[in-house]
């Protein structure tokens, strides 16, 4: 899938993605990133959804961030209710689901300028 309408200057954008593959604005990675609207955590989140633990979400809770998206792949895999307490106790919204749709509303609630972030996990590569 390739996303080229929106238009944010300065702002971290999907542009696309295919299996093991996100396109970050013009360049591509083979890691699972974490998302915001000025910055990117690369080297941050475990290889699998499954692996995602609490301490990996921790900083967001004093992030400012309204909408955590969680992107787990090829299939919606909802983390424990542990791994996401800590924002939900704090107010921030976590909103999982598998990476294509994550990519789509990351993409929408940035248009929209809200404050959003997303822990995108790969799907898979073919063969």
């Amino acid at each position: 899938m390739d996303f080229r309408e929106i238009q944010t200057e300065g702002s971290y954008l999907i542009r696309g993605y295919a299996p093991g593959e996100l396109r970050i604005n013009e360049e591509r990675f083979n890691e699972s990133l974490m998302l915001f609207r000025e910055s990117m955590w690369s080297g941050w989140l475990p290889e699998r959804s499954g692996d995602l633990e609490a301490w990996h979400l921790e900083p967001l809770v004093d992030s400012g961030v309204e909408v955590l998206l969680i992107g787990t792949g090829d299939r919606l895999q909802f983390p424990e209710p542990r791994v996401t307490a800590p924002l939900v106790n704090n107010r921030i919204g976590v909103e999982t689901m598998d990476t294509p749709a994550a990519c789509r509303t990351y993409n929408l609630l940035m248009s929209e300028d809200r404050v959003v972030a997303a822990a995108l996990f790969l799907t898979e590569r073919a063969g």
